[in-house]
């Protein structure tokens, strides 16, 4: 069976404010691809919501093979509510742009034998005693390298947020 160990278990990310969902979501899809991530967004429900103005919710599901026993996932979840197109002016010149309150989830998770390689009978004693006793330092350190990679990740959004306040 697979074994799923929660590393950074629901970060939230919370902001009001004007900013560029399309700019937002080609950062973080750039970003994904970047670190080697197979990227898959799962949910994506548009709302009109009546007065030029929109609610989404967004489900993506990235993901990144280490090697035939463990994979790392990372988890966003996307809520903006009363999303609605805003002109500005900066610099002189004017942009289309949004508005509107952006609320991300992140989930941050190592798959273990995610092929169910090692989950009949004996084969489940051993992977418990090759967990515990002869990849526990690198399983310590892939949880640290996902660990930073999440937190990594969450930088990216909260510095593109506060970066693009108009």
């Amino acid at each position: 069976m697979v074994q799923r160990d929660t590393i950074v278990p629901n970060v939230k990310i919370k902001d009001k404010s004007i900013f560029s969902l399309e700019e937002l979501y080609k950062l973080l899809f750039r970003w994904f691809e970047l670190n080697q991530y197979d990227f898959n967004e799962q949910e994506y429900r548009d709302e009109d919501t009546g007065a030029g103005q929109k609610h989404l919710e967004i489900k993506w599901y990235a993901e990144k093979k280490i090697n035939d026993y463990f994979k790392f996932v990372i988890e966003t979840n996307f809520l903006v509510l009363g999303l609605e197109k805003v002109e500005i002016e900066s610099g002189g010149v004017k942009r289309n742009t949004n508005k509107g309150e952006v609320e991300l989830r992140i989930k941050a998770y190592i798959l273990k034998d995610y092929e169910n390689r090692w989950e009949a009978g004996f084969m489940r004693f051993l992977r418990a005693f090759y967990e515990k006793f002869v990849i526990r330092g690198r399983i310590d350190d892939l949880e640290n390298q996902i660990y930073e990679e999440a937190y990594r990740y969450m930088d990216e959004i909260k510095a593109f947020l506060n970066l693009h306040r108009f």
